[in-house]
């Protein structure tokens, strides 16, 4: 028997302490965190934890199949263990971020440093004691890259440059990296362009991973540093290049700046050396093909259509929710787009500082509107839209939107396009942590 009850609570709004302990004697119950709980499901058992007639949830990879997966070419993404693993042309890569499983959609991007794992065809100075191989990478690999300080003077104690062709525009530098033997867990990498702009930035590979920006030159640039097992770091240098030309690249193990081992014998290992356009670290692209070329790696396109569609998808009316997670916010990005092309689309997507809901039907658009801020970079941000003729209405972690009470509903949508538009130009570069929808209308979100 099929049933319809209407969702009785908001789906976006937070949580209170004394609602997540409420029946559970004073206590916390990780069961109440769960999407569906956070409407009137307790009201009865059966209703509205059968009503959706989609649940797209990465914890169960089943729930994915009705997914179609266009992706030209191989890509990786973190596994449950927290390697580095690679993912077939044409899958939906399931990311483990902080152990927690994911949709990963990224647009295409190349990795420009030609040599991601280090060989001795790379240019080398300095004086210090290089290793290929000579440990276990983040992917499993008998990989790494050692540099092993040999005591001398001066902070040129080991280089390795790559000439790289840039624009005038944002840089990202990204390596894993970890401390070796010897008590030497400094390391720095810099890139100084034709303008003589330097960025030098040190990264501290113990604890919990400190950074230090030790010159910023002409721009300015962001450090990150990400956490990954077996005391590996993804150290991440965002700058502006201020010119555009070719830059010569340095890889230090490092005497001589402040705090910085100058111990003989101190080593670092590294590995995934990737540079690429924009503002965001995107997953690692593996360049040493023995060609000395770059790499790109293909955007993501995951649709639901056919059949697939068609028994899910309510024309008339329907409820969406998604949690995500952006990785940046300078650029548009999407989160979904229910579309029969530019004529007929429902969208959620990130603009400037907002998040919108734009609805056309027939060529004629009649929802635009903001549905609140846009979320900040790496915050899982929870957003749910509802439709049905003159009555449209959206929310994001717990901003409601002011209902449209004008709008038509096409009814030739015959897709969901998930984390992207209708013409594959807008990626959401970030995570999809779920995404479920409902065959009807609801005014509490």
């Amino acid at each position: 028997m099929s049933l319809t009850r209407p969702l009785t609570r908001p789906l976006t709004r937070k949580i209170s302490r004394a609602e997540l302990t409420q029946g559970y004697g004073g206590s916390f119950s990780p069961l109440l965190l769960n999407p569906y709980l956070l409407f009137d499901a307790r009201e009865s058992m059966v209703g509205t934890l059968e009503n959706p007639t989609l649940d797209l949830n990465p914890a169960l990879p089943e729930t994915l199949d009705v997914i179609t997966a266009t992706r030209a070419g191989v890509a990786t993404y973190t596994d449950p263990d927290g390697n580095i693993a690679t993912a077939s042309a044409d899958t939906v890569r399931v990311d483990h971020v902080d152990g927690v499983p994911m949709i990963l959609v990224e647009p295409s991007a190349t990795n420009s440093f030609l040599y991601s794992q280090p060989t001795s065809a790379l240019a080398f100075g300095g004086g210090g004691i290089r290793t290929f191989d000579a440990a276990t990478a983040p992917n499993g690999e008998t990989e790494a890259f050692r540099i092993t300080n040999n005591g001398t003077s001066g902070n040129d104690n080991y280089r390795a440059t790559s000439s790289i062709t840039f624009g005038s525009d944002f840089m990202v530098l990204s390596v894993w990296a970890k401390a070796g033997s010897g008590g030497n867990n400094y390391f720095t990498w810099s890139f100084q362009n034709l303008g003589g702009a330097v960025v030098r930035a040190g990264f501290r590979l113990e604890g919990d991973g400190e950074t230090q920006l030790i010159t910023s030159g002409n721009g300015g640039h962001t450090l990150q540093i990400e956490t990954y097992p077996d005391g590996w770091y993804r150290c991440i240098i965002i700058g502006n290049t201020q010119s555009s030309g070719t830059t010569t690249q340095f890889l230090y193990s490092v005497s001589g700046y402040t705090e910085h081992s100058s111990n003989a014998g101190g080593s670092v290992l590294l590995w995934g050396f990737q540079v690429e356009a924009g503002s965001v670290a995107t997953s690692y692209i593996p360049t040493s093909g023995g060609d000395a070329a770059a790499r790109t790696r293909a955007a993501d396109d995951l649709v639901i259509s056919g059949s697939a569609f068609t028994d899910f998808y309510n024309q008339s009316e329907g409820t969406f929710y998604a949690e995500s997670i952006e990785s940046q916010n300078s650029v548009d990005s999407f989160l979904l787009d229910a579309s029969n092309g530019f004529a007929n689309y429902i969208d959620i997507f990130n603009t400037g500082s907002d998040t919108k809901v734009v609805l056309k039907s027939g060529g004629t658009p009649y929802v635009n509107k903001v549905i609140g801020n846009r979320p900040s970079t790496g915050v899982l941000s929870r957003v749910a839209l509802s439709y049905e003729t003159n009555n449209v209405s959206a929310s994001i972690d717990g901003v409601n939107m002011s209902p449209d009470t004008s709008a038509t509903m096409s009814t030739t949508i015959n897709k969901l396009i998930i984390g992207a538009d209708f013409n594959s130009a807008n990626h959401l570069n970030g995570h999809i942590k779920r995404l479920i929808y409902w065959p009807y209308h609801s005014d509490s979100l």
